[in-house]
């Protein structure tokens, strides 16, 4: 019987009474149950009430028969108007003439207007060997629900139910009750059309596996067809049985409004697990060439028509007026069969090719097939493919003649039901093959090429066979084979060892960050094992570091791929040797070049090298064929400090001089920071200072008038030791002063030590200083020359030194300073006139009057005691004169004589 669906606006189950004058209709429903023949058949009315007339109420609008499901001796009828379209399910047993129905309690578990008995079907959900009756309610709550009922007595009693989740869904306006699984429980199929996912009314199969005892787990996934924009998919739902002979039911499901109203149809085959998330085929209406509209809105199955073993299913397409049966194909089963020799040994050429000995093999393909009813011969085109597993850079190890040297040829057999049906071909050895560790795989696939079967039926034309499709099967099969090895160890294991270094510029410990230059990885592999195939060597890093290339050297040539790990930082390089092989006792020499990003975080960074091969290694052997290298990431900072002074010098003592203001001597510091590189140095500081007073005496020696940095900025530090600002300086005594002047020359230095509250601190934090940048500070000061002038402390030469130091980088564990502390000194000299003071002067003058006049009087007194004043000469000459011949006496002499 097939089902009709509810239509508000017009009931096709009418039944018409006129009794007690009356004239009623009221949409009782009416059964017709026929038998093959379809030409006799008897009316079931199970709505019929005598006393009831009123439209809606109990039975008087049951609509029985609107949905209908037959087994053996149950007429399974929906009646969704019930109660005002409460609902309910009626049973009639074709055995007994009895009618079962489900009347709601007291609880109520169908609520009003579900339409109960919308859909309704039959299982075995308790166990195999009892029979349950299945309701659709696609109102109820307006969400839907399935229940499932067991017969008692004459009353339907509620044991399981499920739920739909989406308002407006139509959950459960279509059900199958389907063993898929095979193990003698019926699942169950509930339909949704009007579900709507990411578009409008795709529509929605459930999946619900019985887990026995009526007990339903709905599976994680839903069936979509195609998810097409207003399809209806799983208004219907048929069981098909077995169709691929893999022991488990398929099902059909129609989506009868997909692209446009045009209808599809979707196969799902049941599994081991319960059904295929995906169907096998989709069939529309242009798949059958014609142009048919609502294809699927109906589905029967459970009959084949054709009598070749398997169901068939009639489609309605309902806008064409139209149903179509599809027949279903023969199922032919296949099982293949691919023999190979256990190994091949190289130094056996059981083979000519071209004259020459060549080691060979022979492969033997064979198939036997199996069909539930089909008995003719099978043709079977199969292609026979060696050595998949090859390396992609390398020629395939084996080829078939006759075929251009190919590694592939095809063939055809003839098979037939239970009988073997096998082909050998012979597969032959290349010259050059060094690759003899990885495994020689040969691979068939096969497909259905004619048959030769013609149909027993007289009413339908032979159907072409299929092969089956089942789950994971694609009509391919494969086998391998292995070289003959002859090894030293168990199993030809290898024993690869590695070794590995970095060697970082200059030898030094760490790498420095901003140094612009390269690391090389060292690694050497020796392999103490047998012989190993396609020897590997795999670098992991995070991604600030960079590879470069492999340091090539002649005897190995190196290929590397590199990768980054998915959702991850790491970066993988594969390399690869081109030799292929690393015998035994073999070493394998490989440098890498590597970078490392400049802007990187300092910090330790762990380099993981791993050697391996194509061939077994000994899990004791393994613990060598990694190393992990910790790389240190640090700031290597060389930052210098140059300063310099204007003017470098200046006399001072100078009382011809009368300023207005003390502080008359004024001096320029300038001081340039260079970061040499190779990294930039952080919160970097400059400190500098220098006297602020002379030693002991507390008047101020210097005074700061500016100070600026093209970086950063700069402040005094506050001390704690007061000074005195003001400029009357205390001259030193007469007697200070005449010492100083008649002293020995002297010189004095005034400098500051670290922590000296009686100098100037000046600070300036330049912040962070790239590599290669400087900054520049300036500092502008002024002297007051007449605190040099106190003494004691008072020196002919006076040295001012300022010392200007590094104090930062700060201290950090990932900071390298290649200089402690860097400092520079600048000097300024004071040199004293040599000129004496006033006093000094006037001092001078009278003590060198007094000892002039003190040294003259004493010449004079010894001279006088020495007689240089008497003159006895004079008187001996006079008389030598008397005595002369011309003596003539004077005038005054003869004046007196006269």
């Amino acid at each position: 019987m097939e089902p009709h669906r509810h239509r508000h606006e017009d009931f096709h189950n009418v039944f018409y009474s006129k009794k007690d004058s009356q004239n009623n209709k009221l949409p009782n429903g009416v059964c017709y149950r026929y038998g093959s023949d379809l030409r006799q058949g008897q009316h079931i009315i199970p709505c019929y009430r005598d006393h009831q007339r009123k439209f809606g109420e109990d039975y008087g609008s049951c609509q029985a028969g609107i949905s209908n499901f037959l087994t053996e001796d149950l007429i399974i009828m929906g009646a969704p108007g019930t109660s005002y379209w409460t609902g309910s399910v009626l049973v009639f047993n074709t055995t007994s003439r009895g009618m079962s129905v489900y009347l709601d309690d007291e609880a109520g578990a169908v609520s009003f207007g579900s339409y109960l008995g919308y859909s309704v079907g039959a299982g075995h959900f308790l166990s195999p060997v009892t029979s349950e009756v299945v309701g659709g309610a696609p109102q109820y709550n307006q969400r839907g629900k399935v229940f499932i009922f067991t017969l008692d007595s004459n009353l339907l009693r509620v044991v399981s139910e499920v739920s739909g989740n989406q308002l407006g869904s139509y959950f459960g306006s279509s059900l199958c009750a389907v063993d898929l699984n095979a193990d003698g429980l019926s699942d169950l199929l509930v339909g949704a059309p009007l579900t709507t996912g990411a578009v409008r009314e795709e529509g929605r199969v459930h999946v619900y596996i019985n887990q026995g005892q009526a007990k339903l787990l709905e599976a994680e996934f839903q069936l979509t067809g195609s998810d097409a924009y207003a399809a209806r998919f799983g208004e219907t739902i048929a069981d098909l049985g077995d169709l691929d002979d893999d022991g488990y039911h398929d099902v059909a499901v129609g989506a009868p409004q997909e692209d446009d109203l045009k209808g599809a149809v979707y196969i799902y085959n049941g599994r081991k697990d319960g059904i295929s998330p995906s169907p096998s085929q989709r069939i529309t209406g242009s798949t059958l060439g014609r142009n048919l509209r609502m294809f699927g809105q109906s589905l029967s199955s459970g009959i084949d028509i054709d009598d070749n073993g398997y169901q068939d299913v009639a489609v309605g397409a309902f806008l064409s007026d139209a149903a179509v049966v599809l027949r279903t194909r023969p199922v032919i089963k296949v099982k293949a069969s691919l023999a190979l020799p256990e190994q091949i040994d190289q130094r056996v050429a059981l083979c000519s090719e071209h004259k020459t000995p060549t080691v060979c093999l022979n492969v033997t393909v064979c198939f036997s097939v199996w069909s539930r009813q089909f008995r003719g011969a099978i043709d079977l085109q199969y292609n026979l493919t060696s050595d998949l597993l090859h390396k992609p850079s390398f020629p395939h190890r084996f080829y078939f003649h006759g075929n251009g040297s190919s590694n592939s040829t095809r063939g055809q057999v003839r098979a037939r039901h239970g009988q073997l049906a096998c082909t050998t071909h012979v597969a032959y050895q290349r010259k050059d093959v060094r690759d003899i560790f990885t495994p020689v795989q040969f691979e068939v696939s096969y497909s259905l090429r004619e048959s030769n079967h013609r149909a027993s039926s007289k009413t339908f034309p032979p159907l072409k066979p299929i092969l089956q499709q089942s789950a994971g099967h694609q009509n391919t099969i494969t086998n391998q084979t292995e070289f003959a090895r002859s090894c030293s160890l168990v199993n030809c294991s290898t024993n690869m060892q590695l070794s590995a270094e970095l060697v970082l510029p200059h030898q030094q410990q760490y790498f420095a960050l901003g140094s612009g230059q390269t690391i090389v990885l060292k690694t050497s592999v020796v392999n103490s094992g047998d012989d190993a195939f396609l020897p590997r060597l795999t670098l992991h890093f995070p991604n600030n570091i960079h590879y470069i290339k492999v340091l090539q050297n002649q005897d190995n040539l190196v290929s590397c791929d590199v990768t980054q790990e998915t959702n991850s930082t790491m970066v993988v390089v594969d390399c690869s040797v081109t030799s292929l092989l690393l015998p035994a006792d073999a070493q394998l020499n490989i440098n890498f070049l590597l970078d490392v990003n400049q802007n990187s975080t300092p910090g330790d960074i762990n380099i993981h090298v791993n050697t391996s091969s194509d061939n077994y290694e000994r899990g004791e052997y393994l613990h060598d064929n990694s190393k992990s290298l910790l790389l240190p990431l640090k700031y290597g900072v060389n930052i210098n400090i140059h300063g310099f002074v204007n003017p470098t010098s200046f006399v001072f003592g100078d009382e011809d001089l009368t300023p207005v203001n003390c502080y008359t001597e004024t001096f320029n510091y300038t001081y340039k920071v260079l970061n040499s590189g190779p990294s930039r140095s952080l919160d970097t500081v400059v400190e500098i200072v220098l006297p602020k007073i002379l030693t002991p005496y507390r008047h101020r020696l210097l005074q700061v008038i500016d100070l600026q940095s093209s970086h950063g900025a700069c402040s005094i530090s506050d001390t704690t030791v007061s000074v005195i600002e003001d400029c009357d300086v205390p001259q030193a005594s007469f007697i200070k002063q005449l010492i100083f002047f008649f002293s020995f020359s002297s010189t004095r230095r005034m400098f500051c030590g670290r922590g000296d509250e009686l100098c100037e601190r000046l600070v300036c934090r330049l912040g962070s200083l790239e590599a290669g940048r400087d900054a520049t500070i300036q500092l502008e000061t002024r002297l007051n020359p007449t605190v040099l002038l106190q003494a004691p402390g008072r020196h002919s030469i006076m040295t001012l030194e300022s010392t200007a130091t590094i104090s930062s980088p700060r201290e950090d564990p990932h900071t390298i300073l290649v200089q402690k502390h860097p400092a520079v000194q600048v000097v300024v000299e004071a040199l004293f006139t040599q000129k004496p003071s006033t006093t000094v002067k006037v001092f001078i003058i009278v003590v060198s009057l007094v000892l002039g006049l003190m040294i003259l009087a004493a010449l004079i007194w010894c001279l006088w005691k020495a007689g240089f004043f008497k003159r006895e000469l004079q008187k001996k000459e006079e008389e030598f004169r008397r005595h002369s011949w011309d003596y003539v006496p004077k005038s005054s002499e003869r004046e007196s004589v006269s």
